[in-house]
């Protein structure tokens, strides 16, 4: 009777939930570790590829911004030109008599491109009141990479002798130009991107690979690109500039 009692007891007591042995931990882990190796880089490079499509349409939207501060004379200068000072400039524009008065502003671009701007322009005096250079990382945004990406007026166009972008075309500050602009975007990161992006007046987007990353401090407002020429292919790129026509045609690849 004793053993026939014993018998469901110790059957019960091995019917209860066990754990993993630690083969069967490792297998597990091993399998994890397969498939993170397998789905990481794909997703990194499809996050790439999304920052760098937004990339690009946010050049669109700066080069469709310019045509309407020409057309439409938006800073009331009375010069059919286009805005070259810099990129935030273009979220927040002060026209003649209403310097300060953010009622007054008029916006072209989104708040995000505006405060992704590399180089800002400071405040600088226009004619008949007009002021030039947004407060923009003071009153409404962070300095920040839009999508890992930053953004920056270029300063000389290479296609044209070197002209330069920055010219006064009303008597004032050198921040403007009658016929032409250029825009640069590039990668705050190696992982954020591994494309610059500029495009210029003819509203076309050229890209260029990098070879490594171009800023040295990331997700701080860098300094000025000429200084940051180490991700491009020729060190002597000065990737602030338009390029030449032949180092457009041998170095970049055009998108549209």
């Amino acid at each position: 009777m004793t053993q026939t009692m014993g018998d469901p007891m110790r059957r019960a007591s091995h019917s209860g939930p066990r754990g993993f042995t630690l083969i069967e931990l490792m297998i597990v882990i091993a399998i994890i570790a397969i498939i993170a190796a397998i789905a990481i880089p794909g997703l990194l490079q499809s996050q790439r590829a999304s920052n760098e499509r937004n990339a690009s349409a946010s050049l669109k939207t700066l080069a469709t911004a310019q045509a309407d501060f020409r057309a439409n004379d938006r800073d009331g200068n009375h010069v059919n030109d286009f805005w070259t000072g810099d990129v935030s400039n273009l979220y927040a524009i002060f026209p003649p008599g209403a310097a300060g008065n953010p009622a007054a502003i008029i916006k072209l671009i989104e708040l995000s491109v505006g405060g992704a701007d590399a180089i800002p322009l400071g405040p600088v005096a226009g004619p008949a009141g007009a002021v030039y250079g947004s407060l923009i990382f003071t009153t409404y945004a962070n300095p920040q990479p839009k999508a890992g990406y930053w953004y920056q007026v270029l300063t000389l166009d290479n296609s044209n002798a070197g002209a330069n972008y920055k010219q006064a075309t009303d008597g004032g500050a050198a921040v403007h130009n009658n016929s032409s602009f250029g825009f640069i975007a590039w990668p705050d990161t190696f992982n954020s991107g591994r494309n610059a992006f500029i495009i210029n007046e003819g509203n076309t987007i050229f890209k260029r690979p990098l070879i490594n990353n171009v800023n040295p401090a990331p997700g701080v407002r860098p300094p000025a690109l000429p200084l940051l020429a180490a991700g491009f292919n020729n060190a002597a790129d000065i990737p602030s500039q338009w390029p030449s026509d032949a180092n457009l045609k041998a170095d970049y690849t055009k998108m549209d």
